[in-house]
């Protein structure tokens, strides 16, 4: 897909590049999800994800 072009639809929307977005889109990919559009207004990660800092230790099962 080039730069101008933008799907009309897709199986997951994620709104929101932050720490949340990338990280379940990336989890999704490599769960073999290829039908995942990711939306944001900036660059990727440029915003502030205070809001779900602290539920990134509880979305893992461990640290390791």
């Amino acid at each position: 897909m080039s730069a101008g072009e933008f799907p009309t639809t897709a199986r997951v929307v994620i709104v929101g590049g932050g720490v949340m977005g990338c990280g379940l889109a990336y989890h999704l990919a490599h769960e073999g999800w290829s039908d995942v559009v990711l939306l944001e207004k900036a660059e990727l990660t440029s915003g502030s994800t205070w809001h779900a800092a602290g539920q990134i230790t509880h979305s893992t099962s461990s640290y390791g």
